[in-house]
């Protein structure tokens, strides 16, 4: 087996184990919305960033199950970050109208 077929090995098995990990995610904000509370938005965003560029080398290395099973990654990531912004501009709002 040549290196890119083991480094493609690889890549399916971390798509699929990340989206396992992805399963029990939504599983916990499903069962508790506030559990995206303790998200940073930075990190939230980056994280959306960084999974978006691992979609861009599996399309570009031709991985199909690592760029069809990280599309839920990617939405799940860009929904928090969006969530998360959500909530900070509301409590930026809040703060302000408390402060002025």
């Amino acid at each position: 087996m040549d290196t890119l077929a083991f480094a493609n090995l690889l890549l399916d098995v971390a798509s699929i184990v990340n989206f396992i990990a992805l399963l029990w995610m939504l599983r916990a904000i499903i069962k508790n919305r506030n559990y995206l509370r303790g998200f940073s938005v930075v990190g939230s965003f980056l994280t959306f960033i960084s999974i978006v560029g691992f979609e861009l080398a599996y399309h570009l290395l031709g991985n199909v199950i690592g760029f069809v099973i990280g599309w839920g990654t990617v939405a799940f990531w860009f929904l928090a970050f969006v969530y998360t912004l959500k909530l900070k501009l509301k409590g930026t709002t809040k703060l302000k109208e408390t402060v002025g």
